[in-house]
């Protein structure tokens, strides 16, 4: 067995497949013969031919494939050798065994949610942009790397057909998770697709070029011996599985990106390659034969540079978060005893779970106030349009009047440490010269100690952490620094992942003008006839609308993108709320009514034509014509849904301008306040009163170390209110830890810290000091 493979044992394996009673699954005898035939260079056709002949199967289906559209011949081949001599040795050693593999292996499966033609149209797609990727950096074998890329992902088959858990289950559970598939089939399963397809191929007697890709496409490989081309054969399918997940051709059906293997990026160099040029030569190739395993395919103009931008850079950050170290491991181990045993401080695992931006700062600030206990702690951005620093995530005492204020360009200690990039401690903020004094003066707070360290990417600061005061009122130290910068390096690295995840999604699936559903989405709801029908109908109807005229406003010196704006925020307004609108190309949308028959489409129609017409008048009667075509779609119609809408728009639909991937330096700020607003119509819980209770309680006053009892009178996630005796000495700001046992049936104990924000006679109203982002026992009891 080769030394590199580390191929898990045969006991590891039964834990993960039932094998029991049942042999090893064989590889198909026919693909095995051809992979041995062509590992000997006199092999001829004559030879392939009598390999291929013995599988009469296979002799009907290369002679279905070269008479099809694919080649457009002029007349029909009817002789296995005729076939064979029109495609060539490295053509029929491409289609014999990706016809083989496919009969035999990946046609039929367990879970009907392990769509096995989206997992082929993976297969071979890697496979075409493999061979393609290997001519471009000069690999001398491409045929190899096709058949590589074909085998890659060989392990998943098996995890579904002879696995111990359900590994459709498994894939619907990881749809809604942000989780890496390799990793969740890890953790869940046992182990990944890679090492079970590996143990596969080495049984097989594969070549172990091949083995060692099924293996490694989703591991490190630089601390292995191997030669310099069998590393690039592992980069170029490693990069080219990478590259279809990018394009929506992943094996799932939904998009998730893999790690690339930090060797990828040294041994390739994809900088240096022509990565569009190959995208689109796999797309042409793939079309070709999409009709004959009846594929439907994201079209060629779907494809996105930009799109392409965000994953790369997404796949960077994945890799550098994955490969992370431990943020606690580089700091001294004196600074690692101040964090208690209890304190379960697992950044980790949380930041990995952190499905948005907004998820992934709350973790890191949560996190940060429980091993530094600060009064007051702050991430500051840049502001897109002014490069002012803005107090965008702020916990602690004042968080209301400091959340959303400015600080000047380069003001204040965080100005100082946006501008250098250097991390500081100030023990006493008054020996200090780039302290501004502004900022106490808004809030009424009183700076005495400071730490800050910059969040940065790729050598751009795009924030600062900055901690202000402990609650003991102990200064900070040196060592405080060293963790804060640990932890500040390990969660910049996740919001940046989280940023390029985010902004992956939208590209791929929003129009960045209007923020309607794009073209991609709209194929990807029809694509399946079964879905379509469950989410529209078995007869539903679809409104086509063009908007012509928008060049000639344009010579007007009147911006068309602003009429579109306009034209789609009346389409909002004006549908039902099942309905869906796309917008299908530069001027065109499409308003899908679910189960509207034709008389209804009718009347959405006249009242859409209104609406939009009213909006035109409003704009001084611009000469914009807008066409609505009306279409009633029966389920036996479904499949002919693209093409009735190519005929209505005819020659007017223009291909939509390109989405561009901002910078996360400048953008992450204004991605926070769009998702506030997007929160602003519902209710503000944090000043939610909550529920009415009657709870027993302690608290203890730490400035004193006094303690009472207290009566709960009212709680939410956020705020408690409570009456204590009247002799008491508590004042607004002071820090209390309380605990009271909630009155469910577990009797759940509460332990928290609080900061008193009103006194009025002896009942105190105070908010949770840090409180968790996932507060179960708390949460649950609320909701009962």
């Amino acid at each position: 067995m080769n030394r590199n493979l580390h191929l898990p044992s045969t006991a590891d394996i039964n834990l993960v497949l039932n094998l029991e009673d049942k042999k090893l699954p064989s590889f198909p005898q026919v693909a095995a013969k051809l992979l041995e035939a062509f590992r000997e260079d006199t092999a001829s056709l004559e030879d392939l031919s009598k390999i291929v002949g013995t599988d009469p199967g296979l002799s009907v289906r290369i002679l279905e494939i070269v008479n099809s559209a694919m080649y457009g011949l002029g007349r029909k081949i009817t002789a296995l050798s005729e076939a064979m001599v029109f495609l060539g040795l490295s053509e029929i050693k491409k289609l014999a065994i990706e016809m083989t593999v496919f009969d035999k292996l990946f046609k039929s499966g367990r879970s009907t949610a392990f769509d096995r033609l989206l997992f082929w149209r993976h297969s071979l797609s890697v496979a075409v942009l493999s061979s393609q990727i290997a001519k471009e950096v000069g690999y001398p074998e491409p045929e190899e790397a096709y058949i590589s890329g074909l085998l890659h992902d060989v392990g998943k088959i098996f995890l579904d057909i002879r696995g111990r858990k359900n590994y459709g289950e498994f894939i619907v559970k990881l749809s809604t998770s942000t989780d890496l598939v390799i990793e969740k089939e890890r953790s869940v399963i046992g182990l990944g697709h890679d090492d079970v397809g590996a143990y596969l191929c080495s049984s097989w007697k594969l070549p172990e070029k091949i083995t060692q890709v099924v293996k490694y496409h989703h591991q490190p490989f630089g601390q292995l011996d191997l030669p310099h081309e069998e590393k690039r054969l592992i980069s170029i399918v490693s990069f080219a599985n990478f590259l279809c997940w990018t394009q929506g051709i992943g094996s799932f059906d939904f998009i998730r990106p893999p790690i690339l293997p930090p060797e990828v990026a040294e041994t390739l160099k994809p900088e240096t390659l022509d990565v569009t040029c190959c995208i689109n030569h796999m797309n042409t190739e793939i079309e070709k034969i999409s009709e004959f395993y009846q594929f439907v395919f994201p079209s060629a103009d779907e494809l996105r540079e930009n799109i392409l931008e965000a994953n790369l850079k997404l796949s960077r950050a994945n890799t550098r978060y994955y490969y992370q170290e431990d943020p606690l491991a580089r700091v001294k181990d004196n600074t690692r005893n101040k964090i208690s045993s209890d304190m379960d401080f697992e950044l980790g695992k949380s930041l990995a779970r952190a499905k948005s931006i907004k998820e992934v700062l709350d973790i890191v600030m949560y996190q940060i106030g429980r091993v530094f206990e600060p009064q007051n702690w702050s991430i500051l951005l840049k502001d897109q349009k002014t490069s002012d620093m803005v107090f965008s995530i702020v916990v602690g005492i004042n968080k209301d009047k400091l959340k959303g204020a400015k600080l000047p360009k380069g003001e204040g200690i965080a100005g100082f440490i946006m501008q250098t990039g250097e991390s500081l401690v100030i023990e006493d903020v008054e020996t200090d010269k780039h302290f501004s004094k502004r900022v106490d003066k808004h809030t009424g707070f009183e700076t005495r100690s400071i730490i800050g360290t910059p969040l940065k990417t790729g050598g751009k600061i795009f924030g600062v952490i900055e901690l202000i005061n402990r609650v003991g009122d102990e200064p900070f130290s040196q060592q405080d620094l060293d963790l804060l910068s640990s932890i500040a390096e390990y969660a910049a690295i996740a919001i940046e992942r989280a940023y390029y995840n985010q902004t992956l999604t939208t590209l791929a699936t929003k129009d960045a003008l209007t923020g309607l559903k794009n073209r991609w989405s709209f194929e990807r709801a029809i694509s399946n006839k079964n879905e379509m029908i469950k989410n529209y109908g078995s007869i539903f109807s679809i409104l086509i609308i063009d908007i012509q005229g928008l060049r000639h406003i344009a010579a007007k010196g009147i911006d068309p993108d602003d009429i579109l704006k306009k034209m789609a925020s009346e389409m909002v307004r004006t549908k039902r709320r099942e309905d869906d609108i796309f917008r299908y190309g530069e001027n065109t949308f499409v308003i899908v009514l679910p189960q509207t028959y034709s008389d209804g489409s009718q009347i959405a129609k006249n009242r859409l034509s209104t609406r939009l017409s009213q909006a035109i008048d409003e704009n001084s009667k611009l000469p914009v014509k807008i066409n609505i075509f009306t279409q009633t779609i029966g389920d036996e119609d479904t499949d002919q849904l693209k093409q009735m809408i190519s005929d209505s728009l005819s020659k007017s639909i223009e291909p939509l301008k390109e989405n561009t991937v901002a910078d996360l330096e400048y953008s992450l700020q204004e991605l926070l306040e769009k998702d506030k607003e997007k929160q602003s119509g519902k209710k503000d819980k944090e000043k939610n009163p909550g529920k009415t209770v009657s709870l027993g309680g302690r608290f203890v006053r730490l400035k004193t170390g006094e303690s009472a009892h207290m009566r709960v009178e009212q709680v939410s996630l956020k705020t408690i209110g409570f009456r204590i005796s009247r002799s008491h000495r508590i004042q607004t700001n002071d820090f209390l830890d309380i605990s009271f046992i909630l009155d469910n049936i577990k009797k759940d104990l509460v332990e928290r810290r609080i900061v008193v924000r009103e006194i009025q006679g002896n009942f105190v109203v105070a908010d949770f000091y840090n409180p968790p982002p996932y507060a179960k026992n708390l949460g649950f009891y609320l909701m009962s």
